[in-house]
Parts: C-alpha cells; sequence; structure tokens
C-alpha cells in the first residue's frame, strides 16, 4: 500500500512541472519580425527598418533606442506604435518603425536587435534576424563632366507673401464686417425722433403720469415742464442750429448757431433770446418767460407756489403745443389753417400772485 502511494507521488510531479512549463510557454508565446522597405538604394535615399513583436496584450515590450545611429545608417527619425485591431483577443503587435539613409555605397547588414517582454515577474529575451541592404552609387564612375542638373521640385504649398496678402484682406474684411455689423446694431438701438409736436404731448403725458404734483415735489414738476416747453421751442422753431435773429443791431450777422439756443439759457439770457424768435407769436412768447419767472424760486430755490399754479402751467402747455403745432401743407403751397391768430390774451404770472 505504501508502495503503490509512492509510485504515484513520482509520476505526479513529472505531470505538475509539465504542465507548469506549457502555461508558462503559452504566456510568453511572441514571435518577432524585422524588415526594411527596400532592400536596396542609392545613396541619400531614405527608408523605413521596421521590427515588428506579436505578444501578449499584457506585455511590456522593450528594444534598445536608435539614437543617432544604428549600425552604418544615420537614424532620422523613429516612432513607436501598439496595434490591437485586426489581431485575435489579448493579442497586440508592438511597431518599431526607424527611417534611415547612408551617403556611403556598400553592402551593410543591420544587426540583429535585442528584444525584451515582461510580464509581471517574468521575462522572456529574444533577437531580430539581421537585415541586408545594399546601397548603390548614384554614377558608374566613368562619367567625364559634372552630372545635369535636376529640374527643381514642384513645391505644392503656396508662397509665404500669398499667405501674407490673403491674411491681411482676411482682416480687412473682418474689420469692414464689423463696422457694417456695429452700424447697423447702433442704428437699430437708437430710437426713433419723434415730430417736435408729437414728442412735447408725449412727454407732457409721461409728466402727468407721474403725479409728481400729488406728491408735492413741485421743483421736479416745474424743471421737467420747463424743459419740455424749451425744447419743444428749440425744435419746432430754431432747428437742430438753433438759429436766432438778432435784433437792434444794423451791421450785425442775420443769425447765430446753436450757442444761441434756448435748451441751457438763463433767465436774462432767455428774455433776449424769445423775443427773437420771429415766428413764435408775441402773446406766448411773453408767456414762455412767465413761466420762467414764476418758476424760477421753485426750481432752483425750492420755494413753493399754489398747486393751482401748477395745474395752470400745465394746461398752458397743452394749449400752447395745441395752438402752435404745424398745419399739413395744402395744394397751392399754404397751410392750412395758416391764418389763425394768436390767442388774444397769454398767462401771465400774476394772475395766480
Amino acid at each position: 500500500m505504501l508502495t503503490n502511494t509512492y509510485n504515484k507521488s513520482i509520476l505526479f510531479f513529472p505531470l505538475l512541472l509539465t504542465a507548469l512549463s506549457a502555461v508558462s510557454a503559452f504566456a510568453f508565446d511572441i514571435s518577432v519580425k524585422s524588415s526594411v522597405t527596400a532592400s536596396q538604394v542609392l545613396i541619400g535615399d531614405r527608408f523605413n527598418y521596421e521590427i515588428d513583436v506579436t505578444a501578449p496584450e499584457n506585455a511590456t515590450v522593450e528594444l534598445p533606442s536608435f539614437v543617432g545611429n544604428l549600425g552604418s545608417f544615420e537614424v532620422k527619425d523613429m516612432k513607436h506604435e501598439k496595434i490591437i485591431e485586426g489581431l485575435p483577443k489579448g493579442r497586440a503587435k508592438f511597431v518599431w518603425r526607424s527611417t534611415l539613409n547612408t551617403f556611403v555605397a556598400g553592402e551593410f547588414l543591420i544587426a540583429p536587435q535585442e528584444v525584451q517582454a515582461v510580464i509581471g515577474k517574468d521575462t522572456v529575451n529574444t533577437r531580430t534576424d539581421p537585415v541586408a541592404v545594399k546601397v548603390a552609387a548614384r554614377t558608374t564612375g566613368d562619367e567625364t563632366d559634372i552630372l545635369d542638373v535636376e529640374d527643381p521640385i514642384k513645391d505644392p504649398r503656396l508662397p509665404v507673401w500669398l499667405y501674407w496678402i490673403l491674411g491681411i484682406l482676411a482682416a480687412a474684411v473682418l474689420v469692414l464686417a464689423g463696422w457694417f455689423l456695429h452700424k447697423k446694431l447702433r442704428k437699430q438701438s437708437e430710437p426713433v425722433q419723434l415730430p417736435p409736436y408729437e414728442e412735447a404731448v408725449l412727454e407732457l403725458k409721461k409728466l402727468r403720469d407721474l403725479q409728481l404734483l400729488a406728491l408735492g415735489n413741485q421743483a421736479d414738476f416745474f424743471t421737467a415742464l420747463s424743459f419740455i416747453v424749451r425744447r419743444y421751442i428749440q425744435r419746432r422753431y430754431l432747428g437742430e442750429i438753433a438759429e436766432v435773429k438778432e435784433k437792434g443791431k444794423k451791421n450785425a450777422p442775420q443769425t447765430k448757431r446753436a450757442s444761441r439756443g434756448i435748451l441751457d439759457a438763463t433767465l436774462s439770457q432767455l428774455k433776449k433770446r424769445i423775443p427773437a424768435i420771429a415766428e413764435l407769436p408775441d402773446s406766448y412768447k411773453a408767456a414762455v418767460i412767465s413761466l420762467e419767472e414764476e418758476t424760477y424760486p421753485v426750481r432752483f430755490a425750492k420755494m413753493k407756489i399754489g398747486d393751482d399754479r401748477g395745474i395752470f402751467w400745465d394746461d398752458f402747455a397743452a394749449k400752447f403745443f395745441d395752438d402752435t403745432k404745424p398745419m399739413p401743407e395744402m395744394n397751392d403751397g399754404t397751410q392750412k389753417g395758416s391764418k389763425k391768430e394768436p390767442p388774444a390774451e397769454a398767462p401771465h404770472a400774476e394772475g395766480g400772485k
């Protein structure tokens, strides 16, 4: 009984060693192949030398780097690549591809290169096959004169100066496009300016909606009302250049420009400039000056006047705009309602004091 057990143990150990060797051999199943793109080249020609190692995907494969020269050849470029596509699952191809050339004629042999594959703690070392390369001279040695110059190679790239011109033109197009876009957006963002009468009526309505008099804020109310009346006169009678005729000077120029307007005029300046507006009815000239005189202390000294005066001047502004609004032109060149007489009696400051 003891003898049979001993014999079985002797047979088991060789079988175990054989199985382990088979597993180890399968884990290190690698193949190495070396090749060149041309086995015969001319002096100066470039060709590729490639080493392909097929090994398990999880293997670490190392190859000595080609720095500077590989035997008699100069290394121009070196690339590494790992390929999995098209291979069985768990396998990978490790590729080393170098570009070589030489300026010496002869028959050369690229020596075998050592390849090392590492999987875990196990390592497998192998070598590539030597590769023969023949380098031929470009001449036969029988020439008595220099060789003919070859035609220049056509460069498919555009000249550098053309790139500069195209870049400048592209920048100019972008600048012009940006300018037109900015101009268009700015034009769209600018509010449409209404005619003087429509603008004045709209601003007066906005002022009434604020209910400043009901809130006891006379200063802001009369400041806004004064500005609305002045701007209406400025746009209606003086235009954008605010021309005002001077009186009392025989040799003085007939008009002065925007500096003679009434928008930012002081009370003393307003008393001189309002009478100079020929098309403004005289009764309204006096009324506008009365508006400025009566509301001046309220606007600048925060004084108070009766609330009825605020309603009075509000109604005055509405009537002033309606009585002086431009009339549509008739076919004979005259204006409809052009013979309308100015109001017989203009409002004045004394009536409410």
